[in-house]
């Protein structure tokens, strides 16, 4: 599997203090070890939004988007819920 960021993704991640972008990277690494193992821990926050779009629940409000492709994920964008849902509406 190919992992690759988007310039939204990284352009949304400078929004985000230190302390936030450490939990960012934990949830990230948690998510491709996914893809080693092949179990999804109980409680994750994967959730299949459309077709190849989904997203990953980083804590109660922040949520990270991804495409899923055959071989490639690409993370697009990162945001609070309402921020989602708004650049769901744009894409």
């Amino acid at each position: 599997m190919v992992f690759s960021f988007d310039t939204s993704f990284k352009r949304s991640l400078q929004r985000y203090h230190s302390v936030e972008i450490i939990e960012i990277k934990r949830k990230l690494d948690a998510f491709i070890r996914i893809y080693d193992t092949g179990k999804i821990p109980g409680g994750f926050g994967l959730k299949h939004i459309r077709k190849n779009l989904w997203e990953i629940r980083i804590n109660l409000p922040q949520r990270i988007l991804f495409w899923k492709h055959t071989g490639e994920i690409t993370f697009t964008f990162i945001g609070h819920h309402n921020e989602i849902r708004q650049f769901i509406k744009h894409i």
